[in-house]
């Protein structure tokens, strides 16, 4: 690789760089994109699955982050980092599955809980990992918004509120409700399971 495909950091090291950077996507450098997409799918597929919980529908979502993404690059201003607009973009998408999906997925975790509780005391660690994607899905929006970046992307809290377009003080407010109502959610199902 040539020095001007050094890594994907290099391109952000400053504004004029970050430009650049979406000059060469947008003039069709096959290797610009390829960076650009490897750096941020796993990025990408992490948000998309704490929203939507099921890892095929996070794959489909990934795609069309990136595809939404190419299409509107040219719309890009650079007012914040790109893997910030990136992000709301996922973020958005998500959402949108959510709203235009919700009975299909309230249904299908509703049934794979009974089938849990009916078949075991002890839930597996998957089923653990789905109860918990399950307890994210059922916080307020803007809960799950930054408790999903927070966790699945170990983002700081101004990063949080860069992307949110959130103070830090109610990143760190709607945080500490998301954990409490995690915790609570979580605690009665458990109760409820060995009971």
């Amino acid at each position: 690789m040539s020095d001007s495909y050094c890594n994907f950091n290099c391109f952000f090291s400053s504004p004029m760089s970050k430009n650049l950077f979406v000059e060469q996507i947008l003039s069709g450098d096959r290797r610009a994109l390829e960076l650009f997409v490897d750096e941020n799918k796993p990025k990408v597929f992490k948000i998309c699955l704490g929203y939507v919980q099921n890892e095929n529908d996070a794959t489909d979502l990934t795609q069309e982050v990136f595809i939404k993404a190419l299409e509107r690059l040219h719309q890009y201003k650079g007012d914040s980092k790109l893997s910030t607009w990136l992000i709301r973009i996922a973020i958005n998408l998500s959402l949108n599955f959510l709203r235009d999906n919700k009975k299909r997925l309230l249904h299908t975790s509703l049934d794979n809980i009974k089938n849990t509780a009916a078949t075991s005391n002890e839930p597996h660690k998957a089923e653990i990992k789905r109860l918990v994607r399950k307890a994210i899905y059922q916080l307020p929006e803007k809960q799950r918004e930054v408790f999903i970046l927070s966790f699945y992307l170990d983002m700081s809290y101004a990063d949080i509120g860069d992307s949110a377009g959130l103070s830090i003080s109610s990143v760190e407010s709607l945080l500490f409700r998301a954990r409490k109502n995690l915790r609570n959610y979580l605690q009665s199902f458990y109760e409820e399971l060995i009971i």
